[in-house]
């Protein structure tokens, strides 16, 4: 904080354009009739429209309730004469329509003719084949905001990740803007990240694509932006956690306060976990860590990494926790590492 800059927007000012891109997209989708047969272990048979499982969770649309979320783990069977997407543990995926299993507990894919068997509890995500691109679209957006009287200091945050998959990649936007007043200074960070992890055999290697811009007061930094590719690979990925490791290079265009724009190249390391409870009360978690070593400024290091946790209060609607910190020893200020907590609300779609 307190930094003498020239020239040297507002954070308010400088922030704009991040917060520009955490706005809520509209929904459509194509849906058909709603005779999907759905049993429970508890004997229940519910008729409807299977939307989508994932993360653990079945969604199924009724006439007479209304959207359902159903825990995979108390589904028995399912049966529906639609097409689907469905992607195993395994990093296989299937094409087919549900067929009647031999056994509870199993799920029968009909396709060319044949018909396979894989337990339920194998199968990590299924999607209709007919869904629109909207329809595969997954939008998190929070926002909080803090005060305290005592120090007069007060901090507003904003967050969103936007994700796509299909059967050949995994497509990722996320954001954070923060805006820190103590009454006498206003400082913010920020940083955008946009990733594509593409895979031919999803139990394998995959290969990742990234780009991400940051800006930082506590860092006296300016602007970041950084472009790069490596491979990675699913470690877990289950109906209940996912597990993922990355490594790379990346090139980096930056400008501290004060100083000139410079170019450097560096290996890029990237460990990632998210894990789902959905059990009473219904809880995600996500956790992600980058460690940058420089490769042409020998001695630099960075450090990034961000942690979410969520608790759903009502249908899509969630208390959220967020935590980011980010460090440089090589950075042009008198601290070299920022991190900040906030809490909000944040709603998901």
């Amino acid at each position: 904080m307190g930094h003498e800059q020239e020239a040297v927007l507002r954070p308010q000012q400088r922030i704009a354009p991040v917060l520009a891109f955490l706005c809520a997209l509209s929904t459509g989708a194509l849906a058909h009739n709603k005779t999907d047969a759905v049993m429970l272990y508890n004997g229940d048979r519910i008729t409807g429209e299977i939307k989508a499982v994932t993360n653990g969770i079945l969604e199924l649309s009724t006439d007479a309730m209304g959207t359902l979320h159903i825990e995979w783990q108390e589904v028995a069977s399912v049966k529906s004469r639609y097409h689907y997407d469905i992607r195993l543990a395994d990093g296989n995926r299937h094409f087919g329509s549900f067929a009647a299993a031999r056994r509870v507990g199993q799920l029968a894919i009909a396709a060319a003719g044949e018909t396979s068997h894989f337990d339920l509890l194998q199968v990590v995500e299924v999607r209709p084949v007919e869904d629109s691109f909207l329809k595969r679209l997954d939008v998190y957006l929070s926002a909080g905001y803090s005060f305290t009287k005592s120090s007069d200091v007060s901090q507003t945050a904003f967050n969103t990740t936007m994700s796509y998959e299909d059967e050949n990649a995994r497509n990722e936007f996320s954001g954070r803007a923060t805006i820190s007043d103590n009454g006498d200074d206003t400082t913010s960070s920020s940083r955008l990240d946009l990733n594509r992890n593409a895979w031919t055999d999803r139990s394998r290697a995959f290969r990742t694509m990234f780009a991400n811009y940051e800006t930082n007061d506590e860092l006296a930094l300016d602007h970041r932006l950084g472009v790069g590719a490596g491979l990675g690979r699913y470690f877990i990925d289950t109906h209940r956690n996912r597990l993922t490791s990355a490594t790379g290079l990346q090139v980096i265009t930056e400008k501290s306060a004060g100083d000139g724009e410079e170019q450097n190249m560096e290996l890029f390391i990237n460990t990632s976990y998210a894990a789902w409870h959905y059990n009473t009360p219904q809880l995600e978690v996500d956790i992600s860590f980058n460690l940058y070593p420089s490769l042409t400024d020998r001695g630099r290091v960075r450090t990034n990494s961000n942690v979410r946790v969520r608790w759903e209060i009502v249908e899509d609607l969630y208390f959220d926790v967020t935590g980011y910190g980010s460090s440089d020893n090589g950075a042009d200020s008198s601290g070299e590492i920022d991190y900040g907590i906030t809490t909000g609300v944040g709603w998901k779609y």
